[in-house]
């Protein structure tokens, strides 16, 4: 059974833009080498919870940078945005759109770093539109007339990317009935059920939690089509701190941010993490201009 860090990015890895409902504090956008860093994320399950989960991340820039870190907890993505823009918040997770977002809006922010279950593991992940297996439906153009289930309008790999797909085969809103799931797992279960024709979901809900839990079993599926890798939700530092200081965080997240390194079973239930740089989220560009999905201008 996957580690609940790990269901909540297979749930909610494709970001969430909302509107802001929260704001973060930290040290003053004048501050490029403060004395103090403010670390956003957002809670998978509750403040305590998430701040022990990366407690040892924290440490270890502390540690390297010999400054105090403090974690902010804020309740979307919006508000990470919102606080790296007014340089309350130095170091921010994102989810990968809302990580282009940010940064296409002129958000000054650096890739880092994005993490992976475990050492050599690939730092992206997949989406997939699958329908059931020996069924008419055996690839996306045909659709055309039937019900397919995406997971939420703001989801990248639930809703994004499989939408570029069927744009991609030709077809339009108007050729089939959208549905909307509510999750990764209902959109399969639909499937499944009969409820919709065909349905989007991450490789991780597909080929590795239902399965586990008892609920699929994958090979009932047809995949009719597969994604090029998403990136993981990448760790962003502001451009507002001091270059030197950047570069010794991104050294420690990188090359000693990991379980091995610091001894510990797991951050957050990853094994730790790996470089990244921005241009790693063009595919993710590429698809938004295919699309123009409101979730990539956030309004």
């Amino acid at each position: 059974m996957l580690r609940t860090p790990h269901r909540a990015i297979a749930l909610a890895v494709g970001a969430t833009i909302m509107s802001l409902t929260a704001t973060a504090c930290g040290p003053s956008a004048a501050d490029s080498d403060p004395d103090s860093l403010t670390f956003g994320i957002i809670p998978y399950e509750n403040s305590s919870s998430v701040s022990q989960d990366y407690q040892p991340l924290v440490d270890l820039i502390a540690r390297e940078t010999g400054r105090e870190v403090h974690v902010e907890t804020v309740t979307d993505y919006a508000a990470l945005i919102e606080g790296q823009r007014a340089g309350t918040i130095d170091l921010a997770f994102y989810g990968p759109t809302s990580y282009v977002l940010a940064k296409d809006s002129g958000v000054g922010i650096q890739p880092v770093a994005v993490p992976v279950l475990r050492r050599g593991a690939p730092a992206g992940y997949r989406s997939y539109l699958v329908a059931k297996a020996g069924g008419p439906i055996r690839t996306v153009a045909d659709l055309k007339g039937k019900r397919v289930c995406f997971v939420d309008p703001n989801s990248t790999s639930g809703y994004l990317y499989p939408l570029a797909a069927l744009i991609e085969a030709g077809l339009h809103e108007d050729d089939y009935t959208s549905r909307y799931a509510g999750g990764h797992d209902a959109s399969v279960l639909a499937t499944r059920d009969g409820d919709c024709d065909a349905g989007a979901v991450n490789d991780v809900m597909l080929e590795q939690i239902l399965p586990e839990d008892g609920e699929i079993d994958p090979d009932s599926f047809v995949k009719l089509w597969t994604s090029q890798p998403i990136m993981n939700p990448p760790l962003a530092v502001s451009e507002r701190l001091d270059p030197g200081l950047r570069r010794t965080i991104t050294t420690a997240v990188t090359e000693q941010g990991n379980a091995e390194a610091l001894n510990v079973e797991d951050i957050a239930g990853f094994w730790g993490f790996v470089p990244i740089d921005d241009r790693a989220f063009d595919p993710l560009r590429d698809v938004c201009r295919v699309t123009d999905a409101q979730v990539c201008t956030g309004g």
